[in-house]
């Protein structure tokens, strides 16, 4: 009597049991169903709700044979609850995050996840910007789509063609280069107040990102010091490049000093000779898989700030890349050159909004170095700055509240053109970081 209790009670609980199964595989159908349905895009939400969704019905369905037709699964299966499998939906879709479960380190983990989503940003912001990128200048760039000034592009390509068959090196010796003394132009500081005329004037926004005016604040940006320290025992200026393979219409192929390299080391012996400044340049190669050059550069980027505290200056020395009949000249002091471009990231795309997993502190004053390096060009060395090109991500401006991108010419321009832009631009950074305001 007391096992045919024991036995009707097991059943009851087995029906029960049966019961909230059931239950519970109708509850978690409508939600993988609801989870599938859920897509932004064929973003990485569509991704990881599509996986999570699957690998769920996996496990109901899992479940329904091991308590139905338990014959039917003989092996074990470990049991697998939802957040693992949305664990495993987010390693499927990000498997940056497996790399640090391999290594243990924690520190690790965030910086190659960091590389990693910028690396998938930016191929995003590629695609997104194609057109964009046709319609304003005609060619896709390394960095940038150049000015996005038709105008602008065809002047400079009339330009070349009237200095053909002239000597655009500007001498064989580097040191011909005359020096300003004195403001060729005076900024009028009143109307770049108006946001609208600053961005004109001075700033071309890539059409994947954008900015207001609060961002670009003249008279905040103004307002941040520049000013190097006195008397430091160590290197106070960084030169690196992300890409130093970039190279120029005459470069010969793996030869660092005919790539952006060799303009670092330019710059590094101005900087040096004439100003007195302690320079490291960084001459390391971070660009072999192009696409992954920031993510690569970034690590080495730690290492040298913490080795070398005083460093309080970074500069990424780049090469601008435009259509193949688009060239980028100017005349400065009577000696032809590349004009440079300044280059900032504002962790902000038009898709997704403020990106807060690629945050940068330093970001006001990266903007304001870059502004006033702009300036002074404008007054110094009127014509040498193409201006400011704004772009949605970060590009390792993040380490150092002083850091510059700087593009200098392009691939259609002689290495001669680019080296004649040092001076000038070893002219500028002097006066910026001695304080000087325009």
């Amino acid at each position: 009597m007391q096992v045919w209790m024991e036995t009707k009670k097991c059943r009851k609980r087995r029906r029960i049991g049966a019961a909230f199964i059931l239950l519970f595989c109708v509850c978690a159908a409508f939600f993988s169903g609801f989870l599938q349905l859920w897509e932004s895009d064929g973003g990485k939400t569509s991704a990881i709700a599509s996986y999570a969704g699957v690998k769920m019905q996996e496990s109901i369905y899992q479940n329904v044979l091991d308590f139905y037709l338990p014959v039917v699964n003989c092996e074990k299966v470990p049991k697998r609850s939802v957040s693992q499998i949305l664990t495993d939906a987010v390693l499927q879709c990000f498997p940056v995050y497996t790399y640090a479960a391999k290594e243990g380190e924690v520190a690790a983990s965030e910086s190659a996840f960091e590389a990693e989503l910028e690396q998938q940003l930016a191929a995003q912001l590629q695609e997104e910007n194609k057109e964009w990128y046709a319609d304003e200048s005609g060619a896709e760039s390394s960095e940038s789509s150049g000015t996005g000034d038709q105008a602008s592009d065809l002047m400079q390509q009339t330009f070349y063609d009237q200095m053909q068959g002239t000597d655009t090196a500007g001498g064989a010796e580097r040191s011909l280069f005359s020096y300003a003394t004195k403001k060729a132009e005076k900024a009028d500081l009143e109307e770049l107040k108006d946001y609208e005329t600053l961005v004109k004037k001075h700033y071309c926004i890539d059409g994947t990102t954008g900015s207001n005016s609060n961002q670009l604040n003249l008279e905040k940006l103004l307002k941040k010091n520049m000013k190097l320290k006195d008397d430091v025992d160590g290197p106070q200026i960084l030169i690196y490049h992300t890409h130093s393979l970039e190279g120029y219409r005459d470069s010969k192929e793996g030869d660092p000093d005919e790539s952006v390299v060799g303009l670092g080391d330019y710059l590094t012996e101005i900087l040096t000779t004439r100003y007195g400044y302690q320079v490291y340049h960084d001459r390391s190669t971070y660009d072999t898989d192009r696409d992954r050059a920031y993510g690569v550069a970034g690590p080495y980027l730690q290492k040298i700030l913490k080795d070398h505290p005083t460093i309080e200056v970074v500069i990424d020395l780049h090469r601008d890349g435009v259509g193949e009949n688009t060239y980028l000249l100017t005349e400065v002091n009577d000696t032809v050159m590349a004009p440079v471009m300044f280059f900032n990231g504002l962790s902000y795309t038009n898709k997704n909004g403020a990106i807060t997993s690629l945050k940068n502190p330093n970001l006001q004053t990266n903007l304001a170095f870059s502004l006033q390096m702009e300036l002074i060009a404008s007054e110094y060395y009127p014509g040498f700055s193409r201006g400011i090109y704004l772009k949605g991500l970060r590009y390792n401006m993040h380490y150092c509240p002083k850091s510059l991108l700087v593009e200098v010419g392009a691939q259609t321009n002689s290495l001669q053109e680019a080296m004649n832009a040092m001076p000038p631009l070893a002219d500028v950074l002097n006066r910026v970081l001695s304080g000087e305001k325009p």
